[in-house]
């Protein structure tokens, strides 16, 4: 038995319909990964929150022990860094309480605690 024209026709645009569809969840779920990886980036900044145990260059950068007694440094950006609490980075003092967000040793956000 030889198949109708018309089924071999209906045939081929099945199969390349289905190439198109496959194309296109491929193309999705390519840009689904793209998107996690860019969001996990962007929320990679850490929490720190602990005590000033020293303040460098009038404040453009600090180190900050933690309750757990670990030090970390942190550069603070005169325009990229958010401050809280405090009207700029020469008002930073050792003892002062704060919390941050650090991102790859910048902070981009410090709030101090009274």
């Amino acid at each position: 038995m030889i198949a109708s024209p018309a089924y071999s026709r209906a045939d081929s645009l099945a199969r390349k319909g289905g190439e198109m569809i496959m194309k296109k969840l491929l193309s999705l779920a390519a840009a689904l990964l793209l998107f996690v990886l860019v969001t996990g980036a962007i929320q990679a900044a850490d929490m720190v929150s602990g005590t000033i145990s020293k303040v460098e260059g009038s404040g453009r950068s600090l180190v900050v022990k933690t309750k757990d007694g670990k030090e970390v440094s942190m550069n603070i950006s005169g325009s990229r860094t958010k401050l809280e609490g405090i009207g700029d980075r020469s008002e930073f003092k050792a003892g002062q309480k704060v919390s941050a967000e650090v991102d790859g040793g910048s902070a981009t956000k410090v709030k101090v605690t009274k």
